[in-house]
């Protein structure tokens, strides 16, 4: 009968446990406009960009590494394209990733649209172009 019993709870653990290993929660999303103001809609956008930021937690509290940044997420999508100015269509998520018994890694995750000025050729040819019609 104990036996039954302890073979019971192992499965039960087992079960529950093998659920929370290497599964993903998705916390909290944001979407925002711009990082700053656009007054004018003289730009390009150069491309979509992403960028993240992680910390590990020993057993889901006690912090081994910073807290996630989105600001550094941020910069890490403005890294990869040199001539862009701001970010706009910016989509932050936070997403937690339980490794039983280990710990949380919790990934704070950027994808934004780079924006840019117009290069100077084609402000020029844009500005002929309307001046012939």
């Amino acid at each position: 009968m104990k036996l039954r019993i302890s073979i019971f709870f192992l499965l039960f653990f087992l079960t529950v446990f093998n659920a929370c290993l290497g599964s993903k929660l998705q916390k909290e999303i944001h979407i925002f406009d711009s990082a700053t103001v656009i007054r004018s809609n003289d730009y390009v956008i150069l491309g979509r960009g992403f960028g993240q930021d992680s910390a590990f937690y020993i057993l889901g509290m006690i912090p081994v590494t910073r807290e996630p940044n989105v600001e550094l997420a941020l910069s890490q999508v403005l890294e990869k394209y040199p001539e862009g100015k701001t970010l706009i269509n910016i989509q932050i998520q936070r997403i937690d990733k339980p490794y039983f018994p280990l710990g949380l890694v919790t990934v704070v995750s950027v994808s934004a649209d780079v924006v840019g000025s117009p290069k100077l050729e084609e402000a020029v040819e844009t500005s002929k172009g309307k001046g012939k019609q």
